[in-house]
């Protein structure tokens, strides 16, 4: 019944807040408890704006919900085209770990570098295998080396907040990103892109995705079977997005690895 109730709230929008459910859910897990030490307590005024600004755009955004979660834009798509033009930051691409080939009854036809970490053959050794060719991954990073992106693998959130919200928050390297995420994912996360002053473009996966908070609490354990894929549409228009950030250089040739984030060099 109490799930029922959460539901409602978030179906509602109850304070213009759609992750009542998940927020429940997350109270007392890891992540959580290291967003709201190392990030909220820590930057009390940047949370207090972050939350204040996801309210309006929540706000905005209320008639369209859920429709909206397949693709958004922090601010909004045109402002974020702009900044991506005009900034000597390139964005950061997150990409999830479940957009890697996997079949466990083949390994020629699974990731040559595991599934559910942020390893990458192409990304660190600039190598690939027959399999690489069909991975959206690879795909993705070679545009990205291209338009000098770094690229991030995605993989738990307590990860995420350790490689990417909170060396945002605390020292302002990863103003603007573009992330890859399930439906679902995309409400978890956008409180936390606010408080962080992270500029994103978001695109949702069209199938393989986690529908719920079981199936992504499983995920955020690195148990995935479901292999997800993007729409042709999503995928031009990360296209488009990335190649507005065209480097002059031809020296780009090469991803170099920072903990778990990779540079293009």
């Amino acid at each position: 019944m109490f799930d029922r109730f959460l539901d409602t709230l978030d179906r509602k929008s109850f304070l213009h807040f759609h992750i009542w459910k998940f927020a429940y859910r997350s109270f007392f897990k890891k992540y959580a408890r290291l967003f709201f030490l190392k990030a909220m307590l820590k930057h009390p005024l940047k949370t207090a704006a972050g939350l204040r600004d996801y309210h309006r755009f929540i706000k905005s955004k209320e008639n369209l919900f859920p429709q909206y979660q397949k693709l958004l834009a922090i601010p909004n798509e045109e402002t974020f085209e702009d900044q991506i033009g005009q900034q000597k930051t390139r964005p950061m691409l997150g990409l999830g770990f479940c957009l890697k080939p996997y079949d466990p009854q083949d390994n020629t036809r699974s990731c040559p570098s595991g599934r559910a970490n942020h390893d990458c053959l192409y990304l660190e050794k600039g190598e690939r295998q027959n399999v690489c060719q069909g991975c959206a991954i690879y795909r993705i990073a070679k545009k990205g080396m291209e338009s000098g992106c770094s690229v991030y693998i995605m993989t738990s959130a307590k990860e995420i907040a350790l490689d990417f919200l909170l060396p945002q928050i605390n020292k302002g390297l990863f103003p603007t990103s573009i992330l890859l995420l399930c439906p679902y994912s995309v409400q978890a996360i956008l409180p936390s892109l606010f408080i962080c002053g992270i500029d994103a473009f978001l695109l949702a996966y069209d199938s393989g995705y986690c529908k719920d908070y079981k199936e992504w609490r499983f995920a955020d354990l690195g148990d995935k079977e479901e292999r997800t894929t993007l729409s042709k549409e999503s995928l031009e228009k990360l296209f488009g997005l990335i190649s507005q950030r065209g480097v002059s250089e031809a020296s780009l040739q090469s991803f170099r690895r920072e903990g778990n984030i990779f540079y293009p060099e």
